[in-house]
């Protein structure tokens, strides 16, 4: 059994007690938040290394968002579901589910995986 290591906490600016984790867990070999099914009753979010280590602080900071949005949904007494896909500064994200967890990832759009379809390779990384 591998040891758990947090990579990041995320603490809530309005809430100070209110503190998500990210941790990486080399058993599962994925990166997932650890406080939010304790603070929100909802399952936890899971990203993938290859997404994560890209775009490290994109993802910091989409995490940091939705611990915002579920807080101020407890404030004030409203009910918090996960969107199944989001906008945020003009990025497309997808909570998949899976099983305990949703993972997050950037969602691709139609024509980007047109693209790859047509030419055979993934033109956002050239």
């Amino acid at each position: 059994m591998s040891e758990n290591k947090t990579l990041l906490r995320l603490q809530n600016q309005e809430k100070p007690d209110q503190v998500v984790e990210l941790y990486w867990d080399g058993d599962r070999g994925r990166f997932i938040t650890r406080g939010l099914r304790h603070l929100f009753n909802v399952k936890e979010i899971f990203i993938t290394p290859e997404d994560f280590l890209a775009n490290l602080q994109e993802y910091a900071s989409v995490l940091y968002w939705l611990l915002e949005s579920m807080s101020t949904a407890d404030d004030l007494n409203l009910p918090f579901a996960y969107q199944d896909e989001f906008t945020l500064r003009g990025k497309t994200y997808r909570l998949l589910d899976e099983g305990n967890y949703k993972q997050l990832t950037e969602s691709t759009s139609l024509q980007e995986m047109g693209e790859v379809a047509e030419h055979g390779t993934d033109s956002r990384k050239s």
